[in-house]
């Protein structure tokens, strides 16, 4: 999870709440396990888009309405 700095980022998961409310609605509400750790989010969305495209070059960033995705193949052996 990122923390939301920018009015777009605000936006994006605005949007997102009625989609997070359906979806939980149509599947039974279900909740994570009880004691689950949780910590404060430190990092911004460009923040994160950052670490991930310097430590994993090559990846594909996407922000959907309820999940936030980077996707990476790792490279083979040899540069091909």
């Amino acid at each position: 999870m990122a923390a939301n700095r920018t009015a777009l980022d605000w936006v994006i998961s605005a949007c997102g709440v009625p989609a997070s409310m359906l979806y939980t609605r149509l599947n039974g509400g279900k909740r994570g396990p009880a004691g689950m750790p949780m910590e404060d989010v430190h990092m911004s969305w460009r923040e994160i888009r950052q670490a991930a495209r310097r430590l994993l070059p090559g990846c594909d960033w996407r922000r959907t309405l309820l999940w936030r995705y980077v996707v990476w193949d790792k490279p083979r052996e040899g540069g091909s």
